[in-house]
This record gives structure tokens, C-alpha cells and sequence, in this order.
């Protein structure tokens, strides 16, 4: 879509994008699903269609048209569905052989995010209400101030051990914060042990694994032995992976994954002091230092796909630049004369369900002109 004056905004983009969307929505509200792009794994449509539902809100919040809350409230149906949640546990996210079906906790993280902000914009309180229950089946340690991942079945696994998918799963519940107090004081436990939790590297990026105290662990497992065992090993694996190259080049891809799940935390908690410790700093640091790196492209399949949307979130929520001044950083990462949404993100190796669906990255920045 184009005003007259041949300017493209933002807004502009995701319902042009919802729009083509509503072509390839299925019978039973979900959309295709994609493809983990990381281990080219097949998933559910879970991720797909709750990426899609943020998508058709937003558009929907900036047009008004019903075509646009006909197939949200369809995507909501399907994801209230006991397709998805088949034993009426967690969302079953991906088949993949030796792995979780639960796809740890950032699987769980996409659908309470849309299932939340759908909610409130259509008043779907069923919507809500199966955000807060799934969220609510994840045990959480106040000792340690993490998560456990938690199968589809019901059966409580472990602690996941990867710091993006605990700050997702967190920034995600924030939404629920302020209507629901067991969220608001876990994710702030969770916050409050954080600074802790989250290791740098001396050039300020951020360490793939969570470590918490040794002290703390040992505590913590002796009151579960058998699935949390997995936190003494992480402790070994930690140090393992301090000193592999490989693993630094990992960590590079996901360095503003981390931080963009963090500024969507800093609404609901504005005054923590997390925000102003030095862990903090010194991780955007290394953005600010290796900005140019991360947007032309970091050579690994882990991580980020849009890094340029993702330090335009960075900068505004936690330095506060204003949108209009990132445009650039934004449009590295468009192809804004596309001609499908399959073609928006010209990602190579990145299947084009996965591809459509990543609309939904723009529908938390505020309208800008692109073009």
C-alpha cells in the first residue's frame, strides 16, 4: 500500500502484508507452518499462526477492517484448540526426534504473547485466560530465578539453560503483569536475579548459558535431584563453551535477540535496577561497537534474522533514540517493493512460511516513514 505522495510507511507495510496473509490462512484459522531455520527442523503451525495473530492485530488496530478481526479471532480458535495443546498441557511446538515437543520455554513464549495482546483487542477473555494458564504450568525457582521447561504431556523437565529463552519467556509473561500478580512477582524475581544470571564476556557479549551461583544450584538441586540434575552439567558446559570460537560465534547471533527480549521487559518494570547495572551497559556496548558487523550479517545460522529491526527496538526502548532517527536501521533489513509477503525479508536459506511470518517483528515499533 502507497499513500499519494508515493511514501511507504510502516504501518503501511504490515496491512499490505495482513492482506496477503488472509490468502494463506487454512480452513481452521492456523496458518503454514515453517521450519526451525536454525536445524532446518519442521514445526507445528503454532509459531507460524501466533506470529500471524500479531500480525492481523496490529493491522487490524491501524484499519479497523473486519476482514482483518475475522481471521485474528479464527487464528485465536485455532491456538484455544485441543489440536494444539492435545493432552491440555503445554503447546506442541515441533516433531523432532530426541528433542522436547514443548520446544523449551521459547516455544511456549510466542503464543502467550499473541494469545495476550489478541486479548485485549478483540476482548477475548478465553484468549487471556489460556495465556496465564500455560504460563502458570512452568515451575519457577525463586532460589535461581529461572524457568523449567515443561512437556506436552504435563511432565516437568528441567531448567532451560539458555538465557534467550528464559528473557523471551519473561518479556512474553510481562504482557500478563499487570493484570495477573503471580506473573508480576515471578518476572521480577526473575529480574531481580538476573544481573546475576547473565554472563559477559570481557568485551561485553552476553554468554549463551544461564550460570547461576554454584551455592545456589547445589541448593536448588537437592530438592529435585532428577531434573535438575541438568544445572550441575551446565556449570561444566559453561566453562567448556567460555573458550570456544564457535560458540562466541553463536553468541554474536544472538546478542540482540537477548537485549530486544529485554527491552520489552523495561515497559512493565520500568524501575528495576537491572536497567542501570553495569552487565547492561557493557552488552549494549558491544552493539554500539559492532553494530555495522551484526547488520551486515553475522556468519552463523543461530541468532537473529533482522538485526537492524532489532537494534532499532534496542536503542529506543532502552537508550530512548527516537524512532524517526533509525529508519536506516530498519530498512536493512526490507525489501519494501516486494511484491508478496513471502519476498519482504530476503533471507537466504529461511523457508517462506517462516519468512511471511516475521511481519510480525514490525508490529511493535511505532509507525515510521520507510520510503
Amino acid at each position: 500500500m502507497e499513500s499519494d505522495s508515493g511514501t511507504v510507511t510502516l504501518y503501511d507495510i504490515i496491512e499490505r502484508s495482513a492482506r496477503d496473509g488472509l490468502d494463506l490462512q487454512r480452513d481452521d484459522g492456523s496458518f503454514p507452518p515453517g521450519r526451525n531455520y536454525t536445524y532446518d527442523e519442521p514445526e507445528t503451525p503454532v509459531r507460524t499462526t501466533s506470529h500471524w495473530l500479531q500480525i492481523l492485530t496490529k493491522a487490524y488496530e491501524i484499519s479497523g477492517d473486519e476482514e482483518f478481526e475475522d481471521a485474528a479471532n479464527s487464528a485465536i480458535d485455532y491456538l484455544l484448540s485441543d489440536n494444539v495443546r492435545p493432552s491440555g498441557f503445554t503447546y506442541h511446538c515441533r516433531n523432532v526426534e530426541s528433542k522436547d515437543k514443548c520446544n523449551g520455554l521459547v516455544g511456549q513464549a510466542v503464543p502467550i504473547r499473541a494469545l495476550t495482546r489478541a486479548s485485549e483487542v478483540f476482548e477475548r477473555a478465553d484468549a487471556k485466560e489460556t495465556a496465564e494458564e500455560v504460563f502458570r504450568l512452568h515451575p519457577f525457582s525463586e532460589e535461581l530465578g529461572l524457568w523449567e521447561r515443561v512437556e506436552i504431556n504435563g511432565r516437568t523437565l528441567s531448567f532451560d539453560r539458555t538465557l534467550n529463552h528464559q528473557i523471551i519467556f519473561a518479556a512474553a509473561a510481562s504482557e500478563l503483569a499487570p493484570d495477573v500478580k503471580v506473573v508480576k512477582d515471578r518476572v521480577e524475581a526473575f529480574l531481580d536475579n538476573l544481573s546475576t544470571n547473565m554472563r559477559l564476556h570481557s568485551n561485553g557479549l552476553i554468554k549463551h548459558y544461564v550460570r547461576p551461583p554454584l551455592t545456589d544450584v547445589v541448593r536448588s538441586i537437592s530438592r529435585a535431584l532428577r531434573r535438575r540434575y541438568d544445572m550441575l552439567t551446565n556449570e561444566i558446559a559453561f566453562h567448556y563453551y567460555s573458550y570456544s570460537d564457535e560458540r562466541r560465534k553463536k553468541e554474536r547471533g544472538y546478542q540482540t535477540v537477548n537485549l530486544n527480549a529485554l527491552s520489552r521487559l523495561k515497559p512493565a518494570f520500568p524501575n528495576h535496577e537491572f536497567w542501570g547495572c553495569e552487565k547492561l551497559s557493557r552488552s549494549l556496548g558491544f552493539v554500539h561497537n559492532n553494530e555495522h558487523d551484526l547488520i551486515e550479517g553475522v556468519d552463523t545460522k543461530h541468532g537473529n534474522l533482522l538485526q537492524g529491526i532489532s537494534i532499532a527496538k534496542i536503542r529506543r526502548r532502552l537508550e530512548d533514540i527516537p524512532i524517526a532517527e533509525q529508519r536506516q536501521r530498519i530498512v536493512t533489513d526490507l525489501r519494501v517493493d516486494a511484491d508478496s509477503v513471502s519476498e519482504l525479508f530476503d533471507i537466504d536459506g529461511v523457508d517462506e512460511n517462516t519468512q511471511a511470518a516475521l511481519v510480525s517483528a514490525l508490529t511493535d515499533l511505532p509507525d515510521v516513514e520507510i520510503r
